[in-house]
This record gives structure tokens, C-alpha cells and sequence, in this order.
């Protein structure tokens, strides 16, 4: 019978076989290589969102200096007047005040530019294998969350920080983000910027993940999201109504 030739035919059996385990080899090597893929992707979506972090931290940074210079004028400015005003209220009568001694002066006429300057001085040594961009903002963290603390003039410096926050830093911030996931070849569909979590700006973003190999698996794609963060900032934290804030980078 047909049947029976065909199942003592051991040359064809064998054939038969070979090819199915070829076509089972095949396709677990397609799963393979995408798995491999995938776990290349997985790294590069990482390395785009940590990048995309320390991109807007160090926007952040970048913008600090001109903007204590403008507030250390107007703070001045503020200081003036009040002392014009005192004065007046005094009147020529009245015994002077003793002046202050040196030591006294000198210290309350530091600027907050050369209070970064001392703290970094400071903590020079005990950050010896940190290059000198993060210890300068490291040192700037420290004394801006200080002079937070302080409340001087009313909270001028709370208030300026947040004023500039909202109209024009998170702006930039939010661009370097965009601009790093793009150089990296991430996708912006679906990315974010957290500002801030735990003083700390949090970026979300994605790279396509493609399946390997043509047949069933052709034209597969997902993106595959990684969120990171940045180096936590004390000073943000004195800042009321700036944690968890969520912008579309988009």
C-alpha cells in the first residue's frame, strides 16, 4: 500500500525530519536575535533617559549664575532703601548705633557668589575625584538651600526661583531633554520630564524595538520606555509647589 511504502521509506522520513528541525532552529534563532535586540534597546533607552536627566540638570545649573547676579542687585537695591528709610526715622537726635567690627561686617557683606566660592573650598577635598563642574554645583546646591532657609527680604529669593522656574527655565530644561532624546535616537512619543521628585528631575523616554527576521515577526515594533533620574537638588526642595510637576517633552 502507498502508506506503507511511504513509512518505510527512511530517506524521506529523515528528510522530513531534518526540515522541521531546521524550521524549529530557524525560528529560535529569530527569537533569539530579537531578544538579543531587545536587550540592546533596553540599554540604550536607559543610557538616552539618564543622559536626558543630567541634560536638564545641568540646564538648570547653567542658568543659576546670571540669575543670582539679578537677584543679588535687586536684593541690594531692596537693602538701600530700607536703610535710607531707617535713617530718616532716626533722625539727626539720635545717638548712632556702634559700628559693627570687621569680622561682623565682612561677614554679613559676603555676596552669595562668594559664599559658592568659600563652600567650595570647603569641600574640595573630600570631593577630590569629582571634576570641578560638580563640585562648583554642588557648592551652589548647598548655599542657595541656606540662604532659602534664611527668608531674606520676605522670601525674595523664593520668589524670583519660582518665578523664573515658570516662565523660563523649565522651558529650557525641557529642550535639552527633547534634544538629548533625539541625539540618543530615542522616540518622543510618550516622553516626559518629572519636576521634581525628591529634588530630583525625572525623564521618561522610549526607543523602537524591532523584530528580527521577515515572516510572521516582520513589521513588529513596540517602544520600550525607561525613566532615570538626575543628581538630587537640595535647593529645589525649599521651593512649595515644585515637587511632582509632569511636562510632555512631547
Amino acid at each position: 500500500m502507498p502508506i506503507k511504502s511511504f513509512l518505510k521509506n527512511e530517506k524521506g522520513n529523515s528528510a522530513i525530519l531534518v526540515l522541521g528541525l531546521l524550521s524549529v532552529m530557524v525560528v529560535l534563532f529569530v527569537l533569539v536575535i530579537s531578544f538579543a535586540g531587545a536587550l540592546v534597546v533596553k540599554e540604550q533607552a536607559m543610557s538616552t533617559s539618564q543622559q536626558a536627566a543630567l541634560a536638564a540638570t545641568a540646564t538648570l545649573y547653567e542658568e543659576l549664575p546670571s540669575f543670582i547676579d539679578l537677584y543679588e542687585k535687586e536684593l541690594k537695591k531692596i537693602e538701600e532703601e530700607k536703610e535710607k528709610e531707617e535713617e530718616e526715622q532716626e533722625g539727626e537726635d539720635e545717638q548712632p548705633e556702634e559700628p559693627e567690627s570687621a569680622d561682623e561686617e565682612d561677614e554679613d557683606d559676603k555676596n552669595i557668589k562668594e559664599l559658592i566660592d568659600e563652600e567650595i573650598d570647603l569641600i574640595s577635598g573630600s570631593m577630590a575625584g569629582y571634576s570641578l563642574n560638580e563640585i562648583r554645583n554642588e557648592a551652589i546646591d548647598r548655599i542657595l538651600a541656606k540662604q532659602l532657609d534664611l527668608g531674606i527680604a520676605e522670601g525674595l529669593l523664593k520668589k524670583k526661583m519660582a518665578e523664573e522656574l515658570e516662565h523660563d527655565w523649565i522651558k529650557e530644561m525641557k529642550e535639552s531633554a527633547r534634544n538629548t532624546i533625539l541625539v540618543n535616537g530615542g522616540e518622543l512619543e510618550g516622553a516626559e520630564m518629572i519636576v521634581f521628585d525628591d529634588g530630583q528631575i525625572v525623564v521618561k523616554s522610549s526607543h523602537e524595538v524591532k523584530a528580527a527576521g521577515g515572516g510572521f515577526l516582520s513589521g513588529i515594533s513596540e517602544n520600550l520606555y525607561k525613566t532615570s533620574r538626575g543628581p538630587e537638588l537640595k535647593f529645589v526642595q525649599k521651593l512649595p509647589g515644585w515637587d511632582g510637576r509632569t511636562y510632555s517633552l512631547e
